[in-house]
């Protein structure tokens, strides 16, 4: 029971991480960007370059624009342009989850891009007499365009509950390192690889698989999660790999003018 609860809580952690940062759709001026990796042949707009399947990247969504996000049809998001810099988010699942979160974002110079983000949120907000609170802050570097990019960040985070937890504790602290990669294959297909390591827990978990671009607004991403974890109540060295098929849904709602 530990250790399936265990999963529970690192999923849940992995998704309304990845759900508290995701945000922008219209590809900026691609006629003066300079592609990270090879001169960028095709010319389908991405309507989801703001994450991967878990974690996200640095960019953010443009002023007024609305997105919608499911995973797995377990979580949901809605994200909102304050600003083409500043997005609000709401977070929830069918377990009863509300997180929100803030999300700013720094272009730094061309193809380099630097987001902090913070939320705050209860996982179990429908359940009587259970509170699993979650807060915490990151930030996230991205290399390169809207079309191929490669990102890394790092997050702390607390997860504080009137129950117990893991090892029978009822605060957890949790520092992750993220990384992702996008790359696109055709005209409207992309390879995407993304993860993050619990440094505190000895966990790796991770993503990869293929979003397709349905029309100019929609995504569909397709693939599995891995995770990886070393037994902590054990003194052995054990570990204990699963693997979940992820599938998430994207939606670009723009706002004119």
């Amino acid at each position: 029971m530990f250790l399936k609860g265990f999963c529970v809580v690192v999923c849940f952690v992995c998704f309304q991480i990845s759900f508290a940062q995701d945000d922008d759709y219209v590809v900026k001026d691609k006629k003066s960007a300079k592609p990270l990796f090879k001169k960028d042949i095709y010319n389908t707009p991405n309507p989801d370059y703001t994450s991967y399947f878990i974690s996200p990247t640095a960019f953010t969504l443009t002023k007024r624009d609305f997105r919608l996000a499911s995973n797995d049809l377990v979580f949901f998001k809605v994200t909102y342009g304050l600003t083409s810099n500043t997005n609000v988010s709401l977070n929830t699942s069918l377990f009863g989850t509300i997180i929100g979160s803030v999300k700013h974002s720094i272009a730094l110079q061309e193809n380099q891009q630097l987001s902090f983000s913070a939320s705050f949120g209860d996982f179990t907000a429908s359940l009587k007499d259970t509170n699993i609170l979650f807060g915490g802050g990151d930030a996230n570097f991205t290399l390169g365009d809207h079309q191929n990019n490669v990102t890394f960040g790092t997050g702390f985070h607390a997860i504080k509950s009137n129950i117990d937890l893991i090892q029978d504790k009822r605060q957890v602290f949790v520092h992750t390192l993220n990384f992702g990669v996008q790359r696109q294959i055709g005209q409207k297909t992309y390879l995407m690889v993304d993860g993050y390591y619990f440094t505190n827990f000895s966990i790796l978990t991770g993503a990869a698989g293929l979003k397709f671009v349905i029309k100019t607004r929609y995504a569909l991403n397709v693939g599995v999660m891995p995770i990886l974890w070393n037994n902590i109540r054990s003194t052995r060295y054990d570990i204990k790999p699963i693997i979940i098929p992820v599938v998430s849904f994207r939606m670009l709602i723009e706002r004119k003018d």
